[in-house]
């Protein structure tokens, strides 16, 4: 009878602790999970994050290509894969969006253009590993990735994977010793980060240089929302809009 008893508990603790994994959400090696977790505390914390809709950043960008830099500023929908970004420099102006709804889009000193499927594909698969959109999905617990710990190339630096429905990895960030992101990478770029400088109630890396060191940008200012963005952002100017746009 006392095996029976001892037997039921065990069952009855397992349970428990199998439903509170699948109420989380998120999967993964635990260990890469709670320094996921640990990550979105060092960035301002979990109820700030998860309630968070959209973010509105301005970046001074400086391309080791051109002779000037210029200022972005960029609404980054959180709730999924949508962006909007105006550049603008003494000698350069760009507004480019990407959205499910709307397609890729730009417009450069006046000159309006439809990216490339291959683009807005592009835009689509890496959208989701946003380490910003990472840090929502991970407050929420939502079940979006499979975390593991990977290799990181940085010394003392630890890093985790991020894999996709498909089982292939799109993402991966290194914390360093206080769980602050200090790189950050999809298949398509790289960005090393600098410091982290708190905007608010947010806590991110005040500067990043892209992988090959051709870009660089320093944060001018974040603000965080808590609803999404007008969806009137992401679509072309009238005079340029298509029928399946």
């Amino acid at each position: 009878m006392k095996k029976i008893i001892v037997l039921a508990l065990l069952l009855a603790a397992a349970a428990s602790a199998q439903t509170d994994t699948q109420a989380s959400g998120l999967s993964g090696d635990p260990e890469a999970v709670e320094l996921a977790q640990s990550m979105v505390e060092a960035m301002g914390g979990k109820e700030i994050w998860s309630q968070l809709k959209s973010l509105h950043f301005v970046h001074r960008w400086y391309p080791s290509n051109r002779v000037d830099s210029y200022l972005e500023d960029e609404i980054l929908d959180l709730t999924g894969p949508r962006s909007w970004v105006k550049m603008k420099s003494e000698i350069y102006h760009r507004i480019r969006a990407y959205s499910p709804e709307h397609n890729y889009w730009s417009l450069t000193n006046g000159s309006f253009s439809y990216g490339s499927e291959t683009s807005l594909n592009a835009a689509m698969e890496r959208a989701p590993y946003n380490i910003y959109r990472i840090a929502r999905a991970v407050a929420m617990d939502e079940s979006v990735y499979e975390i593991r710990l990977g290799e990181s190339e940085i010394p003392g630096g630890r890093q985790m994977d991020f894999y996709g429905p498909d089982g292939n990895r799109y993402g991966w960030i290194v914390v360093n010793a206080a769980a602050e992101p200090i790189m950050w990478a999809t298949t398509q770029y790289r960005y090393i980060f600098g410091p982290m400088q708190r905007y608010g109630n947010l806590s991110v890396p005040e500067w990043a240089v892209y992988g090959n060191g051709s870009f660089r940008y320093q944060m001018v200012s974040l603000t965080g929302d808590n609803d999404v963005p007008d969806m009137q952002l992401f679509q072309p100017p009238e005079e340029y809009q298509r029928a399946d746009s």
